[in-house]
């Protein structure tokens, strides 16, 4: 192994394919050409290949960008490493099944962990429901799902480790490069959106801190004057002191986030990448969605289904462990059609919400702009004018949180509808 000046750890391939990009790159279209199955990014799917020169010259940067969580799996991710080193077109394929199972188990509790870290700033979060606009209810809500999501997907990932079993070649495949791919990618995209909405709920809490550093200030002046008793004081003080222990739960979260995100995706794990901004939400999106249209490429493509497909063909005709199966296929069959409608209906939810949090927005809007003429002009106090100025914060946050909201709802619908949905 390899590490360049960025900190990222570069697997041999890669560093061979840096020091001779014209050689590889002849070699790769000679591959395209042999084998004629390179994907539209270049990647031939078999094992031990990489992307093309362009694009691994790209992973190779020190930014961490939404949109390359997917190639930077197949590049970097040690979980995903290891797969494909061990999977072979050989009837003794599960020949390393045990260290497989050590290996998925393993990246299970990595992303478990990033769960555990995203929910262990849920605590002092929900402490400061209802005394700072940065906390509402919906914001809360939205990163617990998220930590919720990381912890389905964690089992999920177990899950594969605990059913892997000496199996066919194809199913090898399937249970291991297809399904261990996408659950890897999904669990690092959940983990991105729930860094940034942890960042949003930072931004905003530092608003809040202010102002009520000034709503202190203000109550201990007035209780000298006598127009507030002492047990408003306290209260004032324990309000600012509870947002201050939130933003170091919050910080130290957030060093954590990070960390996780580095060990999944190759770096190490105090590496210092460039998180870019996850992507803003398409609604137009939606329209293409259509889950009575849909749910035959999820049954179609689901890896779970696929598994148990060919199962069902090496069992023994008329056997009870067909009969079995076959129910199973059917249930399974059934629990997509389900599951799928239920994801859109999540996904208009969450478009309802996030339309909602940008007519509030507006409403607010139009209170600023009141609130900044006041205050050109004097006829507002400052701690009135920063009360404003943190509620339009809260309602800028909250289209941003809900925004980020409907755009992880639009993802887990695409990535059930193209197979990653668990199904019992």
């Amino acid at each position: 192994m390899k590490r360049n000046l960025t900190g990222r750890v570069i697997p041999a391939a890669l560093a061979l394919a840096l020091a001779a990009a014209p050689v590889n790159a002849f070699a790769a279209t000679k591959a395209v050409q042999a084998t004629g199955v390179a994907d539209e990014n270049g990647f031939i799917s078999q094992p031990g290949n990489e992307y093309d020169d362009a694009t691994m010259k790209k992973l190779a940067d020190n930014m961490l960008e939404y949109d390359e969580i997917g190639k930077l799996v197949e590049v970097y991710s040690p979980t995903f490493k290891t797969v494909k080193e061990t999977y072979s077109d050989k009837k003794d394929a599960a020949k390393d099944v045990v260290k497989l199972k050590s290996k998925l188990l393993d990246s299970s509790g990595e992303l478990a962990d990033t769960a555990s870290t995203l929910k262990g700033s849920l605590d002092a979060a929900k402490e400061m429901i209802g005394k700072v606009p940065a906390m509402t209810p919906t914001n809360y809500a939205q990163l617990y799902y998220s930590s919720e999501l990381m912890d389905y997907q964690a089992d999920a990932i177990a899950l594969q480790g605990d059913s892997l079993e000496q199996v066919s070649p194809e199913q090898m495949h399937i249970k291991l490069v297809d399904s261990t791919r996408a659950a890897l990618t999904a669990g690092a995209q959940s983990a991105m959106i729930g860094y940034e909405q942890l960042l949003l709920q930072k931004e905003s809490l530092e608003d809040s801190i202010t102002l009520l550093e000034e709503v202190y200030k203000s109550t201990q002046t007035q209780a000298s004057l006598g127009l507030a008793t002492e047990n408003a004081v306290l209260t004032a003080r324990q309000n600012l002191e509870s947002a201050q222990a939130g933003r170091l739960a919050m910080d130290a979260s957030e060093v954590k986030l990070r960390q996780s995100l580095c060990t999944l995706l190759g770096w190490e794990y105090n590496g210092n990448p460039e998180i870019r901004k996850v992507p803003e939400a398409d609604p137009s999106r939606i329209g293409a969605m259509d889950p009575a249209a849909d749910k035959q490429a999820a049954i179609d493509n689901n890896y779970t289904l696929k598994y148990n497909r060919l199962s069902y063909e090496q069992l023994t005709d008329g056997s009870v462990e067909q009969q079995n199966m076959a129910r199973t296929i059917e249930d399974q069959t059934a629990a997509i059609s389900s599951s799928l409608e239920n994801l859109y209906n999540q996904v208009l939810q969450k478009r309802n919400e996030y339309q909602t949090a940008v007519a509030a927005l507006e409403l607010e809007k139009t209170k600023m702009e009141a609130a900044d003429r006041k205050m050109s002009v004097g006829t507002i106090g400052r701690l009135e004018y920063l009360q404003q100025k943190n509620s339009y914060a809260a309602k800028e946050t909250a289209v941003k949180t809900a925004d980020l909201a409907l755009f992880q709802a639009m993802e887990t619908y695409d990535q059930a509808v193209e197979g990653n949905l668990s199904v019992s």
